[in-house]
Parts: structure tokens; sequence; C-alpha cells
């Protein structure tokens, strides 16, 4: 005999219903490996792969856009979407602590930081990007997601004041009306003596001072503008999922960025 489910409804606790929101194709950013100069690419100089695999049909690459393969630590490739300047318009971000070992990553909310606890970055930006009609989350992590933070705050306060000078109103756009492009910095190495890693670190590409009409040229458009508020309010969850402490079996395939 089988029971209706669905009779149960009433009894059941909204708050113990896990709800993680929708999900999307994830890229993360790459960091170059200088010992890779002869071939180039963004395995070289760094920059953004959305590997096939998160892909539900075949996509053409978009302007400043390659089909590449990267090969991993672990001696596996993966075929990917690649290039060097993203241009991004960052809807929403959430953040996470990671720690791994034994094959598990543990992770930890934002304020759960304990120091000389080996804990790295973890953050993730849903964004459009020129030349997609789809969301795409691009996942940074170590160094990397610090600087991008950074560089995010340095980016909206521009375009915040660009458009103050330029528009006498009280009014404000959001962020993501805007396209934000990175590019990846020099070869550089960090960490602790002895556990030192090569990295190149996003970069952001932006005149010294914006004009109306820069803000003109990395304005999203209306009919984008639409569908990126829609999708703000559609991902609360999403960025609300890493607020709870969890582990994770570590994914064997994932480039270390």
């Amino acid at each position: 005999m089988f029971t209706n489910f669905i009779n149960d409804l009433d009894v059941v606790d909204p708050s113990t219903v896990e709800i993680y929101g929708p999900t999307y194709p994830i890229a993360q950013w790459l960091n170059g490996d200088p010992k890779l100069a002869v071939s180039g690419g963004v395995a070289y100089t760094g920059g953004v792969i959305l590997p096939l695999k998160y892909l539900k049909e075949a996509v053409a690459p978009a302007p400043d856009w390659t089909e590449e393969t990267i090969a991993f630590s672990t001696g596996k490739s993966e075929p990917v979407l690649a290039t060097q300047t993203p241009k991004l318009a960052v809807i929403r971000t959430r953040f996470r602590w990671f720690v791994s070992a034994d094959g598990l990553t543990t992770y930890y909310p934002r304020a759960h930081y304990v120091q000389e606890t080996g804990m790295r970055g973890h953050l993730q930006a849903l964004c459009g990007i020129e030349g997609y009609d789809f969301p795409v989350v691009v996942t940074f992590k170590g160094k990397a997601s610090q600087e991008f933070e950074r560089l995010l705050r340095v980016f909206n306060q521009s375009i915040q004041e660009a458009y103050q000078r330029s528009v006498q109103t009280h009014k404000h756009f959001p962020r993501f009306a805007f396209y934000l492009t990175l590019q990846p910095g020099p070869h550089i190495k960090v960490g602790q003596k002895g556990q030192e890693s090569m990295i190149t670190p996003p970069a952001l590409e932006l005149p010294a001072t914006l004009t109306r009409d820069d803000l003109s040229q990395l304005y999203v458009g209306r009919e984008r503008l639409l569908y990126f508020q829609q999708l703000y309010h559609d991902a609360t969850e999403w960025a609300a999922a890493w607020d709870k402490p969890g582990t994770e079996t570590i994914l064997a395939e994932e480039p270390e960025a």
C-alpha cells in the first residue's frame, strides 16, 4: 500500500527544507603556467576557462574566445572555451573558505575564518558574459578570489563616480548594467617559503578616468539589463547557499587555481 505523500505537505516545516537555487554552467579563473610559454594561450597567460562538459549543447566561441584543450595537474585534459579578457556583468557573488585534506574539502562561511588553519578563499560570481546568451558562474580561488573582490569594488566605484559626473541624478544603475573586462596579470609567486605557487591574478582593464562615452560602450543594453535584473532575483537562494559549513569530495579533475 502506497501513501499519497502530497497529503502530508501540511505537516512539513519549511525551515527544514534546504533550497540551493538554480544551477549554472561553471567557469573558472585559470592561473597561467610560465613553463607553457611556447604553446601560449590561456594555459600560459591565465584567464577564464569554461569546460564544454557544463554546456547542454554545442556553443560557438564568442569574439575573443577560443576553443582549447587544457591539461589538468592530474594528467587529464579537457576541451574548454577560453579567453584572456572576459567581459563580465557581475550579477551576484558568494564566498566561503575551504580547507582540503585526505580527499575531502571542508567549507566555512566567510565569518568563520580561523587563522593558521590553511583556509583559502573561494569566490563565485554569477555573470552575464558578453557574447553568450546564458549566465555563467565564474569561480576564483585563493589569491585570485581576494584580488577579484578588490577589483569589483574598484570597478563599482569607478562606474558610479563616472555616472555621477555624467548624469546629474540621484538614481543609480546596478553594477551588472556595465561590463567589467578582466585581463591576466604577470606571473608571480605566492605562498609561504617552500610552498610557493605561480599565479596570474586577474587585473582590471579600465581607463583611469571613465567618460560618458566609456559608460555607453560598457553598457549591457536595455534587454540584457532587464534579463540580468531577473537573474539577480532568481539567484537569491544560490547566493545564500554558502552561508552554511559543509564537506565535499575533492573533484580530482578540477585544475588548481
